[in-house]
């Protein structure tokens, strides 16, 4: 098949042409070879390419796994593949041998996927924009010279430029749903515990953290969900799926929903202007499909990240300190970036009670929340508070480092986020607008705990009141001309 032909499919269409024999597995891998080669250079999305190992698996694919032949990345961070090194985008691990498979990995083998390849991510996930000095910046495919968000911003930009369907993505803060809007895809950040983060962890981030992916089509999110969700042994915060499929639920009835809308930042000061606009035109939009809208406020507790930054801190140090058992050694000067060494710091520095009085936080910050908005069936919010900034405008690194201009830069740019990884809350970034520039705009549009099935419906219904998935043809041509 020719590259337009692989870029016009998503996944459900690729596996379903792969099932009846129409494809084969290794015309689609090649294709999607092809268009890493051709884009990745000008994005610096993709960090490791394995074409043979993939072209060897796609050549003995089961052709009638659910979603078998599907050319697929894994962020270079969260999860581990046994055939490939977890760098985490940090020069301190370079060298690092591979481990063995995660309880997700796993999942999406049996799946039928073909793993293909990583994608590049900030060094330890730990910042809103990707631009590690190990790996370099991953640009956007909209615009150059604007950050892909971060910390799926590799995966984030591989989808949005057609080099795959769809890619692994993992969220403790926003880190799946900011660059999903940077980029203009779909990425979705599951309910607590519905996917796995072992065997090796319980939980990650004091139960913060999930892993998902970030997709062109809302379907295609839906069927990678059936594939991965469910209880993961001794888990403390796993959960069953809430219905038998969510590829299937996206056909049943819509619901009218009721929607509290909260067009200002938890702090209470607005966004910038354009996306506030599209902000109001979705809510005309949410009443126009019937559902029930209400203007609302966040309640104080929302706006308190430095509350709960020990626990993303607290994975740094966990890293770090694991390579340091592995070589004998703590990181050399410029083998680390800055952020990383203020929260290596930072973390060092907190106490057991420090780490007892953020998960009271946490819930204190749940519980208003829960009360805030118990009446409502979802919750909508802006998923960026502005448009993509430009390369270097957040970035976590310098023989200079501010952390507190870093955090108000950081936090400013995505206020939104944070919160639902607190509260546990299904939350996905919708790709409905874009600016006056032809930029993304995301949506953020927040579910019940543990009812992803009713997210992902409405999320289909805006998908297709608005026609996003045809906007990838402008950018998929920019490449090809390129």
């Amino acid at each position: 098949m020719n590259l337009s032909e692989y870029m016009a499919l998503d996944a459900v269409a690729l596996a379903g042409h792969v099932r009846s024999g129409e494809l084969s597995v290794v015309d689609v891998v090649e294709a999607a070879i092809e268009a890493i080669e051709s884009i990745n250079t000008a994005i610096n999305a993709v960090t490791l390419i394995d074409a043979d190992r993939a072209l060897s698996v796609a050549a003995s694919c089961n052709r009638q796994a659910a979603l078998a032949g599907i050319p697929f990345l894994v962020k270079d961070t969260g999860v581990h593949v046994r055939e490939w090194p977890t760098t985490h985008s940090s020069l301190y691990f370079k060298d690092a041998a591979p481990k063995p498979d995660s309880e997700i990995v796993r999942r999406w083998r049996a799946a039928g996927l073909i793993l293909l390849g990583k994608t590049n991510t900030p060094e330890f996930a730990n910042d809103f924009v990707t631009e590690p000095s190990f790996r370099g910046p991953t640009l956007n495919p909209w615009d150059p010279s604007l950050t892909a968000g971060g910390s799926s911003g590799g995966a984030a930009a591989a989808v949005a430029s057609g080099m795959v369907p769809v890619a692994h993505g993992s969220d403790i803060g926003g880190s799946i749903r900011v660059p999903a809007a940077c980029c203009g895809v779909f990425g979705m950040k599951p309910s607590r515990g519905l996917t796995p983060v072992g065997p090796g962890r319980g939980q990650v981030g004091a139960g913060l953290y999930a892993e998902n992916v970030l997709s062109r089509t809302v379907r295609d999110s839906a069927a990678m969900l059936d594939m991965t969700a469910g209880p993961e042994q001794a888990a403390p915060y796993s959960v069953s799926k809430s219905v038998p499929s969510y590829l299937d639920w996206l056909s049943s009835p819509g619901e009218r929903l009721r929607v509290a809308c909260l067009a200002h930042r938890p702090d209470g000061t607005p966004v910038a202007s354009e996306i506030g606009e599209k902000f109001q035109e979705a809510m005309i939009l949410l009443e126009d499909m019937g559902h029930e809208v209400t203007e609302a406020r966040f309640p104080r507790e929302a706006s308190a990240e430095a509350d709960w930054s020990i626990f993303w801190m607290s994975e740094v140090a966990r890293l770090v300190d694991e390579r340091a058992d592995e070589i004998g050694r703590m990181p050399a000067a410029g083998e680390i970036e800055s952020l990383t060494r203020h929260a290596l710091d930072c973390f060092r520095r907190s106490s057991a009670a420090d780490y007892l009085r953020a998960q009271d936080h946490v819930h204190s910050a749940s519980l208003a929340m829960a009360m805030a908005f118990d009446a409502f069936d979802l919750i909508m919010t802006p998923t960026t508070a502005d448009l993509p900034p430009r390369l270097g405008a957040i970035h976590g690194d310098g023989a200079v480092f501010d952390y507190e201009a870093w955090a108000s830069r950081a936090y400013g740019f995505a206020p939104f986020t944070e919160i639902f990884n607190v509260t546990g809350q299904p939350a996905a970034s919708l790709p409905l607008f874009q600016s006056k520039g032809g930029l993304p705009i995301g949506i953020q549009l927040i579910g019940r705990k543990n009812e992803d099935h009713r997210l992902l419906r409405i999320s289909l219904d805006l998908e297709q009141a608005t026609a996003w998935t045809t906007r990838y043809q402008v950018i998929h041509a920019r490449h090809f001309q390129a």
